[in-house]
């Protein structure tokens, strides 16, 4: 079990491992994790200066629109996309993109610069670690699956507003970053706002990796948000709810759920729509069932951020309810 009296994590530069609680960087060759100290050592080893902005703070209040909640086929039945798997990432450009606003005072950035200050901000606070965040800052991959996974979910749920910046009949999705001006909403401020206990503590050791948990109030927030939206079409709550009430009847999160939505008449009706391979019924039964665990991994996970499954690997005990 984790020693919670220690806070022992390892140097990003010399893999030294130390007691954050008892130094603030690494003490054999000075390099910090996160900006918990005012030390100038600190800031002289992260080549940052005392007045630089930290992207990652709780922003301050702009003059923001409410968000638009994307209602299709889709979002109907499953709500978010199977690889959506955790709310920190979004929570994180969210962030970002509030204090960069306020920094550059303008209403909008260019996606393909937002990208390139989360990249930045990744290395600088070690969030590759954490579930959601690019692994790789300088892999296009890596960074595409932030932005279509996860910047674009957000958006869909009413957090982000995107918009080409030259007009264009393409999808803004397939349109060149460069070419895509996004901003936060109102709602996207509000969760934003809310204290995250890895953000707002600067505190990226194991534990924190290991339990990558939402705060009470932001499971609350983001409970009775979801719940909203659930009600104009946007079933992200319904899916969570149907995902946790058969985890709770005592079934694995792992073959029992597979099974569960490879046996969903709506989830199969809903691939049918899109998929290629219907012509193909073996094609296509390898593509249910392929989707069925990608599906099932991306609501379990959200359920273990929300606090209400346990986050340890193949545990599903219950913890509280949604």
């Amino acid at each position: 079990m984790y020693n919670f009296s220690e806070n022992r994590i390892k140097c990003g530069k010399c893999n030294t491992e130390f007691d954050l609680n008892k130094n603030a960087v690494c003490p054999l060759c000075g390099f910090g994790i996160g900006r918990k100290t005012a030390d100038t050592r600190l800031n002289k080893k992260l080549q940052i200066e005392p007045e630089s902005i930290n992207y990652l703070a709780i922003p301050k209040n702009l003059e923001l629109k409410p968000g638009q909640v994307k209602i299709d086929d889709e979002t109907k039945v499953v709500g978010s996309w199977g690889m959506f798997n955790s709310f920190f990432p979004g929570k994180a450009v969210l962030r970002i993109l509030a204090n960069m606003l306020d920094k550059e005072k303008t209403k909008t950035i260019t996606l393909d610069t937002l990208t390139k200050k989360t990249s930045e901000e990744t290395q600088l606070y070690n969030l590759s670690k954490l579930r959601g965040f690019p692994n790789n800052p300088n892999n296009n991959n890596s960074i595409g699956r932030l932005v279509y996974h996860f910047i674009r979910t957000f958006t869909d749920m009413g957090f982000f507003t995107v918009k080409p910046k030259e007009e264009t009949k393409n999808n803004v999705w397939d349109e060149p970053w460069s070419n895509i001006e996004i901003t936060l909403t109102e709602e996207g401020l509000e969760f934003a706002k809310l204290r995250n206990k890895i953000f707002d503590n600067g505190d990226f050791s194991q534990a924190s990796i290991e339990f990558q948990i939402l705060t009470k109030d932001e499971k609350q927030w983001l409970t009775d948000y979801l719940k909203k939206i659930d009600e104009s079409g946007y079933k992200e709550y319904s899916i969570l709810k149907n995902v946790f009430d058969f985890i709770k009847q005592g079934h694995n999160g792992k073959d029992e759920l597979w099974n569960w939505f490879e046996t969903n008449p709506d989830f199969i009706n809903y691939l049918k729509q899109w998929s290629r391979k219907t012509d193909n019924p073996e094609a296509f039964e390898k593509q249910i069932k392929n989707l069925s665990i990608t599906f099932a991994g991306g609501k379990l996970a959200l359920l273990r951020e929300l606090g209400v499954i346990s986050n340890k690997r193949n545990d599903y005990t219950i913890l509280g309810e949604i």
